[in-house]
């Protein structure tokens, strides 16, 4: 009971959830009732502080406690927003050169949460292998695979490529590569990914259609760019979700 003595003094208590899978219903849903628990626990023989719980968007949804919360959806952070926090948190950027973090930062989608936990995998593998100096982005990208980033962002795409693995890795690239390059040609996004010119199209479609890049024509060439996670979230495509319960 010493815990809750605790507890109570509180006014707020945050409960960050991890990144769920599509494979993690029943976790989540363990965890969310294990939460509603412990909430009522308090609200019937303490009358304690609130609970904020941070969970993804796409999975807030088929939980009895999650119709007691109000929710409240964080906007993504911009990549200067990230690096501030990490200026403002060790008062620099070292071991990390500039460039290494802004490549952290698109990797992590405008997520606080990927981005730290990216910077943890980084320092990992450059300390494993004994490097010094700073931190470049051929290690960042060396430490962060496609496959990770593709496996993180496994739920915003699987309505995309519900069936089609291998096209999710392939939109992650095309994403990461616009969004550290800018805007190219269609055609010669095909070429560089080795797809045919129609499969290329279709890829580009169906990331089109919610938000991830947007097309225009120059002349007779179609060229593509990045939407932002900050500029998805304001035209209304989904993000990251928070929510609290009273």
């Amino acid at each position: 009971m010493a815990w809750f003595d605790v507890i109570e003094m509180r006014r707020v208590i945050l409960i960050d959830t991890p990144d769920y899978s599509k494979t993690d219903k029943r976790r989540m849903d363990r965890d969310l009732t294990d939460i509603s628990r412990f909430w009522n626990h308090l609200a019937t023989n303490r009358g304690g502080p609130s609970i904020v719980v941070a969970i993804q968007q796409e999975m807030f949804h088929d939980h009895f406690f999650l119709g007691k919360m109000r929710k409240v959806e964080l906007v993504p952070l911009s990549a200067d927003q990230m690096l501030r926090a990490y200026r403002l948190r060790f008062d620099t950027l070292e071991p990390f050169a500039e460039e290494a973090l802004l490549t952290l930062t698109y990797m992590s989608r405008g997520i606080f949460r990927r981005f730290k936990n990216y910077i943890s995998l980084t320092l990992d593998l450059w300390i494993s292998e004994g490097r010094s100096g700073e931190i470049d982005p051929a290690t960042v990208r060396r430490a962060i695979s496609i496959e990770r980033i593709t496996e993180d962002m496994e739920l915003e795409l699987k309505p995309l490529f519900p069936k089609h693995s291998e096209l999710s890795i392939m939109a992650v690239r095309v994403i990461l590569n616009l969004e550290e390059n800018g805007p190219q040609n269609q055609s010669y996004l095909a070429t560089k990914f080795e797809m045919e010119a129609f499969e290329m199209s279709k890829l580009l479609n169906k990331l089109e259609s919610v938000g991830y890049v947007r097309r225009h024509r120059d002349g007779t060439d179609k060229i593509v760019e990045a939407i932002n996670p900050v500029e998805r979230r304001t035209a209304g495509y989904p993000s990251i979700h928070s929510t609290k319960s009273n």
